[in-house]
């Protein structure tokens, strides 16, 4: 019976090196059973004040949370967003976001005036002025200064119809005297032979004076060259300063025809309150002997589309020497 015993006992309590526990195994072990072992920790109840200063910590901890994680959302996307300075455009500056309330105060504490809105306020108020009240100066006269009317009565083709930055005295010399602008005028037109007379009383009382010249002539056919004299009389409506009405009659010759029509011619100088000058020029082709329709047609065609070539030429130079002054 004993070696049975002692058998069975040496059989079953000889532990193998499978059962053995490892060494990580009876550390965790010990752990546990120390972490089982501690006495558990007793909190007491919070009063009133200890709890809100618990829930104050609690909102301050979870602000800073989420304000945290924005900021990473942010930068993750600043991040994940190309870089516009790449591709040479600048980048935006960032500016940071204020309320409704302090974007309104300070639109009001900032407030300026720009100077186009000056500018406007100040021109509404100068035309609220009246014309009475605007003190005379040279560049300025008033409408009843001006009473001078013309007698003719403007008849025929109107060629020039324009207002001149210049006084009506002055634009009388250029064009009615022996001005270096008139010379300077006909020698650029290749004009030979200028002669002009000096303003005289005529049998009426009236003034007139004589300008004769040599122009040459644009035409494909015929003579290149006309002789013209020119008489130019001065109306009694005319005051110096005020207007200058002037008939000219102008007589061909050497040409075809010449002795059948002649050309006449009206120019009106009239000043304007600002010191400036209307001129007008209307022309009228009369014919003195009856000739054939067709004739006559290619006459007037002619005439006019060189008188009309001479007052454009005429107001181009004024333009010109009007600029010099």
């Amino acid at each position: 019976m004993k070696s049975i015993q002692a058998r069975l006992n040496h059989r079953f309590r000889k532990t193998l090196a499978m059962d053995k526990p490892s060494s990580s195994n009876s550390n965790r072990m010990s752990r546990s059973t120390s972490n089982c072992r501690s006495p558990a920790i007793i909190r007491s109840p919070l009063n009133s004040e200890e709890f809100q200063d618990s829930a104050t910590a609690a909102a301050t901890q979870q602000r800073l949370f989420w304000s945290g994680q924005r900021a990473s959302t942010a930068g993750r996307d600043d991040k994940t967003k190309p870089d516009s300075t790449a591709a040479g455009k600048k980048k935006p500056p960032t500016t940071t976001r204020q309320s409704n309330f302090t974007q309104t105060e300070r639109r009001r504490t900032h407030r300026k005036l720009s100077p186009r809105s000056t500018r406007c306020n100040s021109v509404a108020v100068t035309a609220l002025v009246s014309r009475e009240n605007i003190p005379q100066t040279s560049g300025y006269r008033r409408p009843e200064d001006l009473t001078a009317r013309c007698s003719a009565s403007h008849e025929g083709r109107k060629l020039l119809q324009e207002r001149l930055m210049v006084r009506v005295d002055a634009l009388f010399n250029m064009l009615f005297s022996a001005s270096p602008f008139l010379q300077s005028f006909h020698e650029r037109r290749k004009s030979t032979d200028l002669n002009m007379g000096v303003w005289a009383r005529n049998a009426g009382g009236q003034n007139q004076r004589t300008v004769s010249m040599t122009v040459a002539l644009q035409a494909n056919v015929g003579p290149k060259t006309a002789k013209i004299t020119e008489t130019q009389t001065m109306r009694e409506c005319s005051q110096p300063g005020q207007l200058y009405s002037i008939d000219v009659q102008s007589v061909n010759a050497d040409i075809p025809y010449a002795d059948t029509f002649v050309v006449l011619m009206h120019f009106c100088l009239k000043a304007t309150v600002e010191e400036h000058t209307d001129v007008l020029v209307f022309a009228e082709i009369q014919f003195l002997k009856s000739v054939w329709a067709v004739v006559k047609t290619f006459i007037e065609r002619n005439a006019y589309a060189g008188l009309e070539e001479f007052c454009q030429s005429l107001y181009s130079a004024l333009l010109i020497e009007i600029r010099k002054m």
